[in-house]
């Protein structure tokens, strides 16, 4: 299969006119100028810096360029997103410089096999292409440290000449080319004399050291040209294609996620060893995603950090980790051996490893979806003349490349499965369907790392160099299984389906992940293929499907920090108070000393206590009625697809759901004591915990049993809200003869807090409000000529509750109310309020209608009738007040 390239995109043309236009007004070089010395031929540019760096801002404006990190280095920088063609845009900027200024030598430098590969590859495909364009072909040399005399060759040639050179090839004094005595003469002399253009393809991959920064000085580079998709170190950006154009101008995939994880851990010993940190001198401490139990009694999955002599009960407060104890932290070997933690329960898990969860069912279930995906995309894109490709990321490499590993068995078990239901007959290839990018060492291992693979031929080379073959209909294989290397640089135009077998979340990052195949598919004449206008959505021929091992909540949230991080927004967080800000002072007014003031304070100062009396027998029978109709979800697997529909400049992802479904999974439960837990989380006795559990339907003990840590929190909650209930139905309150002291009104207050003027009835001139109905109540209060008095009571005016804590309404005041027909017969009104954003009392929080039902009884303890909640303006004040003392004010 020969690819077809297009020499006329859009979006490509602008990124090569882009980087020309920065040396516009540059003459044309002759070959007969670049000779130097009379041996080596060099590069020659006849315009100023100083024009370089201005053209530069000229073109950054022009291409719309919002934060161009403009620099006067010959360093130049060009952001396009990953499947967009950035390979062929710097390989045509190449021939394009040479046309234009006659500059020919060039020097390409990546980070990694699979990128050089990658850029040989398409230097071999572009050949002719390139040669019809520009009527030249350029001299490619793959360097070699053993084959240093084309080196030589490189710098004394006067034509079109391209070297690519992995980083590593001159990344410290040691390497071959940084030797200053060699049988061919100093070749980095002879390289400094050439002044090559140095095309830095994914630079953030390391190339951006102190150190290498250092090393590709010593090039005596003419100019460098940045381009990748997530630069961390831009200089003159001169253009832009980023994820939100690429993705609304249909120039990638669209991509649906379909989202597989375990949901309802809360009784499973759930564990997930994330990462070591080793500390130097101090002990090594690890990170743990473990199931942390809420005040509330509800669960949260958390990241902890953890060091030797760490409870894991004691951590989360969740008791299905009792005797997870952390005994040792460490690695396997000196030189980077595997990462472990050990518990002193005799269990220990290496990092990425995880505990209690049903890995087989998981990755079974990914597996089996993401070939469901597969047979879907062929269904669709076969007939158009187009083989679709499947990419997995697994988490061990001897999960698939041995006979009996986890994954290859699984593999085989559903591809056959899924081949029967479709087509009513056994697969007869499932072998050659199938395949890893991986190679064997001397010592008998698997790994998939960049010296080993290149030993296997075959594979390497289908893989890595034959793209061409790897897509041809001839060719059976159509899934590839790989440990990390094809999770950086490595892309294919037909991959369709990726998915991460994982035991824990991948630590490959989300857009590395779908990078991998986001470029628009090719079909067997070499040509692109792209969706009409007007496909449906969901209905598109280039749509990526990604598997992906988490929940689609936290899959997206983390693609778009890492989108919002390479684009500069940061991440998004709530709006937070300024604290730094000046100190308003608050001043108490003359009407602390009015005779209003003094009887409101001498009425509401009062302090009370409470106690309640009630029935074991009822709270039982009542707690029995409350169990009995939890629901609870058994643990189990929820499958969702979603798809993307488009970017927002924030990286917002705009996206519709595409259907749901769920697995059975069976996780490592914990054995928790029901009776033990319920009581300790009620404050009940033993006894009396047993009895309700006992009492319980059959129906509501296999609820219990199918997720005992889930029941016993909801549990908890019910039988403290029926505890609450009988306590404030049955609650006295009592004046204890104490009272809250006037001192608790301090003259002068300094706060950052916000406020609001109250000078004409307030006790102080400005009164701190926490919520926009506060602020509303406070300022309506002080226009009301009736009022004589209010305030905001402070914090430390409290009122206890019979089920523990205490209560501090929001305001007092007094009201004088006088008859227009008796001026004499004038009468005042004391009141404490509270406010709320919702007049109606059954709209309130259960916790909040207790408060204010033991406040009632409180006030009217203490002779007070007018306690009005909830209140949200004054004309909620009047309907209240009609109800507790019979009268209106304020007429709304």
């Amino acid at each position: 299969m020969k690819f077809l390239f297009e020499p006329n995109l859009a979006h490509q043309r602008e990124a090569v006119d882009a980087i020309v236009k920065v040396f516009e007004g540059a003459p044309y070089t002759r070959p007969e100028e670049r000779f130097w010395n009379g041996e080596v031929s060099r590069n020659i540019l006849k315009l100023p810096p100083d024009d370089w760096y201005s053209n530069a801002k000229t073109v950054a404006k022009e291409n719309s360029v919002e934060e161009p990190a403009f620099c006067e280095e010959p360093d130049f920088t060009i952001e396009m997103e990953t499947g967009t063609g950035k390979t062929y845009v710097y390989l045509r900027t190449i021939f394009e410089l040479n046309r234009r200024y006659g500059l020919h030598k060039f020097l390409i430098v990546v980070p990694s096999v699979a990128i050089r590969e990658g850029t040989l590859t398409q230097l071999r495909q572009t050949k002719q292409h390139f040669s019809e364009l520009y009527a030249t072909v350029a001299e490619v040399i793959e360097y070699d440290s053993r084959k240093l005399p084309q080196v030589r060759g490189f710098c004394v040639s006067n034509h079109l000449s391209i070297m690519v050179m992995n980083k590593q090839a001159f990344d410290s004094d040691r390497k071959i080319i940084n030797d200053e005595e060699r049988d061919g003469g100093n070749l980095l002399e002879m390289l400094q004399q050439v002044q090559p253009i140095i095309i830095m393809d994914e630079p953030q991959e390391g190339m951006d050291t102190e150190n290498m920064q250092k090393r590709l000085a010593a090039f005596n580079p003419l100019f460098k040209l940045r381009f990748s998709a997530t630069h961390r170190t831009p200089k003159n950006i001169v253009y832009q294609l980023t994820p939100y154009d690429a993705y609304n101008r249909g120039l990638v995939k669209k991509i649906g996620v379909l989202s597989i994880h375990e949901s309802n851990t809360q009784s499973n010993v759930s564990i997930e060893f994330r990462k070591i940190k080793l500390n130097g001198n101090k002990e090594p401490t690890a990170t743990l995603q473990l199931n942390q139990r809420l005040v509330g009694g509800d669960f949260k999955s958390k990241a902890f950090t953890v060091k030797r002599g760490d409870d894991l009960e004691d951590k989360t407060k969740n008791p299905v980790y009792h005797g997870w104890v952390v005994e040792d932290i460490g690695t396997t070997d000196i030189f980077d051996g595997d990462a472990y933690v050990k518990f002193t329960n005799g269990e220990q898990l290496e990092e990425g490893r995880g505990h209690g969860t049903d890995k087989e069912a998981i990755f079974r279930e990914q597996i089996r979806r993401a070939i469901q995906a597969h047979f879907k995309h062929k269904e669709r894109v076969v007939p158009l003349g187009i083989k679709p490709i499947s990419l997995f990321f697994i988490d061990r490499v001897a999960n698939y490349v041995l006979e009996d590993g986890l994954i290859r068995r699984l593999f085989v078990e559903e591809y056959t499965a899924i081949f029967e239901g479709k087509f009513g007959r056994a697969p007869e290839n499932v072998a050659e369907v199938h395949n890893g990018y991986f190679a064997q060492t001397s010592a008998g291992e698997f790994t998939d790392s960049e010296r080993s693979m290149a030993t296997n031929k075959e594979i390497y080379d289908k893989i890595l160099r034959d793209k061409g073959t790897l897509l041809s209909f001839d060719e059976p294989l159509e899934f590839i299984f790989s440990h990390s290397a094809l999770g950086v640089g490595w892309d294919n135009p037909n991959v369709f389906t990726i998915c991460t077998l994982n035991e824990s979340e991948s630590r490959i990052k989300k857009r590395q992940e779908i990078g991998r195949g986001l470029r628009l598919c090719v079909k067997q004449d070499g040509t692109r293929y792209r969706d009409p206008e007007g496909t449906k959505e969901g209905q598109e021929v280039n749509l990526l499907t990604v598997v992906a091992n988490q929940s689609y909540h936290a899959f997206a949230s983390t693609y778009q920090e890492e989108l919002r991080e390479e684009l500069g927004k940061g991440s998004k967080k709530p709006p937070t108070r300024d604290l730094n800000k000046t100190p308003v002072k608050i001043t108490r007014t003359g009407r602390f000393d009015t005779d209003d003031f003094k009887a409101l304070w001498a009425l509401i100062a009062q302090k009370t206590k409470c106690r309640v009396h009630f029935s074991e027998a009822d709270l039982i029978e009542k707690s029995i009625e409350k169990l009995s109709t939890i629901v609870v979800d058994e643990n189990r697997l929820e499958v969702s697809m979603t798809y993307w529909d488009k970017f927002d400049e924030e990286g917002d992802v705009t996206d519709r759901a595409g259907g749901s479904t769920r697995a059975q999974v069976r996780g490592v439960m914990a054995q928790v004591d029901v009776v033990g837990e319920l009581a300790r989380n009620t404050a009940l006795s033993e006894v009396t915990a047993a009895k309700i559990l006992t009492g319980l339907s059959d129906t509501a003990k296999r609820q219990l049993a199918k997720n005992p840590m889930h029941f016993l929190a909801e549990g908890a909650k019910r039988i403290k809200n029926v505890m609450a209930n009988e306590m404030v139905r049955l609650v006295k309150y009592e004046p204890t003869g104490d009272a809250h002291p006037l001192e608790l009104l301090e003259e002068e207050i300094e706060t950052v807090l916000p406020t609001v003027e109250t000078p004409k009835r307030g006790l102080y001139d400005r009164l701190i409000y926490d919520s926009d109905v506060e602020k509303r109540f406070a300022g309506a209060l002080d226009a009301e000529n009736i009022v004589r008095v209010f305030l905001k009571l402070p914090s430390a005016y409290k009122i206890p509750m019979p089920f523990g804590g205490t209560y501090n309404p929001d305001f007092a005041l007094v009201i004088q109310k006088t008859d227009l027909d008796d001026e004499a017969a004038s009468s005042d009104f004391y009141f404490t309020v509270e406010t709320k954003g919702a007049k109606e009392f059954e709209k309130l929080k259960e916790e909040e209608k207790l408060k204010i039902r033991c406040a009632v009884r409180h006030f009217e303890a203490i002779g007070l009738k007018g306690y009005l909640a909830p209140v949200e303006d004054l004309a909620s004040f009047d309907d209240k007040a009609r109800e507790r003392v019979g009268e209106t004010f304020f007429n709304r």
